[in-house]
């Protein structure tokens, strides 16, 4: 690790590093701290490095890739490719998620933000895309019936033909453009009340707008749903993430009209990962968020509805 870190300079090579995940490390100089991150290829750091100047370049709040030694935002070193960017001291996200939800509207009004930007960004071809849709049925539908019991395919199936009725015709009618698609509150540091740091710009891609709106939302959701209070006060938090973030960038009423149907495909998302990590607990705990989510239909549908068009009068 040492003689890794060395690349980005003697210094960096006396740093204490301490894992945190798989593929990332915290650390360590005195008073200073950096995150450290496994990467696919040099294509996707350079990619990554290219955004996230042009990024901060027009007010947004992340992290800059730091430059090695030889010139270039990223390392090799043993076959693997590395990144090093200084850490962002703040109050992370999701400490914040279960005590309290007044948040919410600056996460929306910094994700609308960061959307203008993304859409701006003349780079964008060169990243990959991503169809939600075509995920689930392909890779996470199969996944979860086959996992599900026959009680369950019952309403797998019930859900599936909703599924089918209300989003194939709208879902090709959504704006897309590039994404954070992994926009959960834990990518959130926040510094007196207000955002002070975006992370993990790693899973960028073109994709539909909603997406991200949906899966912070969905995330709250899923770290709060034990708590029977907490999953009670959830449709009070959408209605302040959609203000926050319709206030910076109105959402279309097609985009209303599909949020439930996209947090169902995030939560079979969620579902087959777990199951492919072998974790059904969790999967077990997904599969009840999102059979929650299609009985609480006909109260939050309404009310999502009327908080879009709220905001755009």
């Amino acid at each position: 690790m040492k003689e890794l870190l060395a690349k980005w300079g003697s210094k960096f090579g006396r740093a204490d590093t301490q894992p945190l995940v798989d593929g990332v490390w915290r650390c360590c100089l005195g008073d200073e701290a950096y995150i450290l991150k496994r990467r696919s290829n040099r294509t996707r750091a350079l990619e990554e490095y290219d955004l996230l100047k042009w990024l901060s370049e027009h007010d947004q709040p992340v992290s800059l890739l730091l430059h090695t030694k030889e010139g270039v935002p990223w390392a090799e070193y043993q076959g693997s490719f590395y990144v090093l960017y200084p850490y962002l001291p703040g109050i992370p996200g999701d400490t914040l998620v279960t005590r309290s939800h007044s948040w919410a509207s600056e996460a929306g009004s910094t994700l609308a933000r960061l959307h203008r930007c993304l859409a701006d960004y003349d780079a964008h071809t060169g990243f990959p895309g991503f169809d939600l849709f075509h995920e689930v049925s392909t890779y996470a539908w199969p996944v979860a019936q086959s996992y599900s019991s026959e009680k369950l395919h019952h309403r797998l199936h019930e859900l599936g033909q909703t599924i089918s009725e209300q989003l194939v015709n709208p879902y090709e009618a959504l704006p897309r453009q590039l994404i954070h698609r992994d926009f959960h509150p834990g990518n959130l540091v926040f510094r007196d009340e207000e955002v002070a740091g975006i992370l993990d710009f790693d899973r960028v891609r073109i994709g539909i707008r909603v997406f991200d709106l949906c899966y912070l939302a969905t995330s709250v959701l899923s770290s709060t749903f034990s708590d029977l209070g907490r999953r009670e006060e959830w449709p009070s938090f959408v209605q302040e993430l959609i203000r926050g973030y319709a206030r910076e960038m109105p959402l279309g009423k097609t985009e209303g009209h599909v949020f439930l149907y996209i947090t169902y495909l995030i939560q079979l998302l969620f579902v087959a990962y777990h199951l492919d990590a072998g974790d059904t607990k969790r999967a077990d705990v997904d599969l009840a968020i999102l059979f929650w989510l299609y009985d609480q239909q006909e109260y939050l549908q309404p009310l999502i509805d009327k908080t879009v068009t709220e905001v755009k009068e």
